[in-house]
């Protein structure tokens, strides 16, 4: 059992979606879906992607959310946390109940 305590970083969670430009074709744009509390881990972050089958990285960061948040979260979503985009690169839900899930995130900039 999780204790709602340990969520102490408030993360927002985006999408791109394809909008129409009005000249018959598309374009992408950043839709806001949601702001959730989250657990933030950057320590042996490099070891838990490795671990989950991820090699290619550069600025990982792990966060735990709920998973009582209704929240229907993809590796096409991604995570503004101070400032900066955080692709999404893989989601782990803990023991299947969905209590807790895992998102392991990445970042190109420094």
């Amino acid at each position: 059992m999780s204790l709602a305590r340990k969520y102490t970083t408030k993360i927002a969670v985006w999408n791109t979606i394809e909008v129409p430009d009005n000249y018959g074709g598309f374009t992408n744009s950043e839709v806001f879906v949601k702001s959730i509390w989250a657990e933030k881990r950057t320590t042996g972050a490099g070891f838990k992607f490795r671990d989950f089958g991820l090699n290619d990285f550069r600025n990982p960061i792990v966060f735990s959310v709920r998973g009582k948040n209704n929240l229907n979260i993809s590796e096409t979503h991604f995570i503004i946390y101070k400032g900066k985009k955080f692709q999404i690169k893989a989601i782990e839900n803990v023991n299947f109940d969905g209590l807790e899930i895992i998102i392991y995130c990445d970042s190109d900039e420094t």
